[in-house]
């Protein structure tokens, strides 16, 4: 049997219907794309049942949305506190008054204290040897399922706002 790529270079015609369009060149919005499928992943793994790739999907749905509120100031690197507190030192609109802003910043930091690296539930293991996500146990699947929401719809309202402003 021979090998054959899944994967089409960038001059190859979408022949199906059902193509999986990896590359970011020929998208409107690439950060918005992004964040839209990191949310419908998260969330199709809260709804199967499939708990670290979920918890590792949300988490990084939090730091891509955080850097796409950033912009041209985010900071690089994994830290979820870092970028919430280099939006807050902005005086960014995250931090103003109001329920959804406030779980949405109680959320995001929820998830740097299960895992401030920004590592577990991607490997089943810890660098020291520990097994991935053991301080958390398990999630609310409906509750998990209303703060991704809630952080997906918070962020895609800001880069809508952003690009109206342009």
């Amino acid at each position: 049997m021979t090998y054959q790529s899944p994967f089409g270079d960038m001059e190859t015609d979408h022949e199906w219907p059902d193509a999986l369009c990896l590359s970011r060149t020929h998208c409107a919005d690439a950060s918005e794309e992004t964040l839209g499928e990191f949310h419908r992943g998260a969330i199709a793994l809260i709804d199967a049942g499939i708990p670290q790739p979920a918890f590792f999907l949300a988490r990084q749905l939090a730091e891509l949305s955080l850097k796409a509120i950033l912009g041209p100031k985010q900071v690089y690197g994994h830290d979820l506190g870092r970028l919430l507190k280099r939006l807050e030192e902005t005086g960014d609109d995250l931090f103003a008054t109001g329920d959804n802003q406030h779980l949405v910043v109680e959320f995001i930091r929820d998830l740097n204290r299960r895992d401030p690296n920004g590592d577990e539930g991607r490997y089943p293991t810890t660098t020291k040897g520990v097994p991935s996500l053991a301080a958390v146990c398990c999630a609310n699947p409906p509750l998990f399922r209303k703060y991704v929401n809630l952080l997906f719809d918070y962020t895609q309202d800001r880069i809508s706002r952003a690009i109206q402003a342009i």
